[in-house]
């Protein structure tokens, strides 16, 4: 009697599915990688740092090196959904601090998702003013109408086709990676025929010094959490002790090179203003329309809604997979791990991850949502590498120990800006 008991109880579970290669790999990640960062928070790094803005982006791309290295070895070592919630669990054996620190990177996740989905109304709203200038006060902030509706069903629909199954949502993810990888690389190509060279000193290379390029590059960090959304599907990848260190690796090499060149011809193109902070959310369309005339403003338009929804795609499924980790170990109601028995994919998880992303896109600005992801990211970035250090044995663990410092290194100085401003 007891072994049909285990047998029907083992038949009854029902595991994620393994559909994931390299390709899929990559997709996820690239499309991670390049969402809020360079539509969202571009205009505000500039008005920032000025000429020299795209050094916050080399310094984000160092540390998430560094960092990824951590993942990659932990990944391979705990290879389950869940990521960062496992390694420090296994590192410090507890629960309790596992737990807490799960909870606050679903939130940290749930900021990019809402980050993202501003970025795709904002972009869409500018090219599409479905109910005119009409403009809706939310608690933070004000907003475009169209805009904010837009905002909220790029979530919804994101939601859908996650449900869907984890094959359709990697397909759609690498068909939105391709277009938005040609389109910036269209940007970048024929934007250097229009960069003056004037632009990168006037009025100096760094306009406020260098400490505003560290405080900026840490707004950056919401964009650097694509290879911990990988680390997060490692269950789901059919060979993970080849795809995982390409993947997460090429992805970042790919995006800081696209983040530096894009940042460099925008300034180019654009010079320095402190008015670049107000036009921060579409400023990549104010950059492609003076050489690209009118349209440049639909291209960029159409490659930032395509980004920031393959943005979204990758992270409401990093976010759920979390998620359904949390609910499975207990640190969440256990009903949210339940897996859709046709689809295979945490389908409660999923739901749940995509409506905190709206309710955050209900109460918060752009720059807090942004703040709040990278801080957050900044701080479980630092937690893992302390984590590799304790888990990894002899010279393995020299990568991560340089990943720790330089997280410390980056609290030190963006405290320290923080007091002088």
């Amino acid at each position: 009697m007891s072994d049909n008991n285990d047998i029907k109880a083992n038949a009854e579970v029902v595991e994620l599915s393994k559909e994931l290669g390299l390709k899929e790999a990559l997709g996820i990640a690239v499309g991670a990688l390049i969402g809020g960062g360079v539509f969202s928070v571009l205009g505000l790094v500039i008005s920032n740092t000025g000429p020299g803005a795209f050094l916050s982006f080399i310094l984000a791309g160092i540390v998430s090196a560094f960092t990824a290295y951590s993942y990659v070895h932990l990944a391979l070592r705990y290879p389950r959904a869940g990521g960062a919630f496992i390694y420090v669990r296994e590192a410090f054996k507890s629960k309790k601090l596992s737990g807490s620190l799960g909870i606050i990177l679903w939130f940290g996740y749930s900021f990019s998702v809402s980050l993202y989905a501003m970025t795709f109304g904002w972009y869409l709203g500018e090219v599409w003013h479905l109910f005119g200038d009409k403009i809706i006060t939310l608690p933070f902030y004000e907003a475009n109408i169209s805009a904010f509706i837009f905002q909220i069903l790029s979530v919804l629909l994101f939601i859908g086709l996650n449900l869907i199954g984890i094959k359709e949502t990697s397909r759609t993810q690498n068909i939105l990676v391709l277009v938005k990888i040609g389109i910036l690389v269209l940007y970048v190509i024929v934007g250097i025929f229009a960069v003056k060279k004037s632009n990168f000193t006037d009025p100096s290379f760094l306009v406020n010094g260098f400490l505003p390029v560290i405080a900026s590059s840490v707004l950056i960090f919401v964009s650097m959490e694509g290879f911990e959304i990988l680390s997060n599907s490692v269950e789901e990848m059919k060979n993970p002790e080849k795809d995982l260190p390409i993947g997460m690796f090429l992805s970042i090499i790919i995006v800081l090179i696209l983040y530096v060149s894009v940042a460099v011809i925008t300034v180019g193109v654009l010079g320095w203003s402190l008015e670049l902070e107000n036009i921060g959310e579409v400023i990549l369309t104010h950059s492609a329309e003076v050489f690209l005339k009118g349209a440049g403003r639909w291209i960029m338009a159409f490659a930032a809604i395509v980004s920031a929804a393959s943005a979204i795609n990758a992270t409401l499924l990093g976010s759920s997979r979390l998620s359904y980790m949390l609910s499975h170990e207990k640190v969440i109601p256990k009903a949210i791990s339940k897996i859709n028995k046709k689809t295979r994919v945490p389908a409660r998880a999923i739901a749940a991850s995509g409506i905190i992303s709206i309710i955050f896109v209900l109460i918060f600005n752009i720059e807090i949502v942004a703040t709040a992801a990278s801080v957050i990211f900044m701080l479980v970035f630092g937690v893992v590498n302390i984590s590799a250090i304790k888990l990894l044995k002899g010279k393995k663990k020299i990568p991560s120990i340089i990943g720790a410092i330089l997280i410390i290194l980056y609290w030190i100085f963006w405290f320290w800006q923080l007091h002088a401003s």
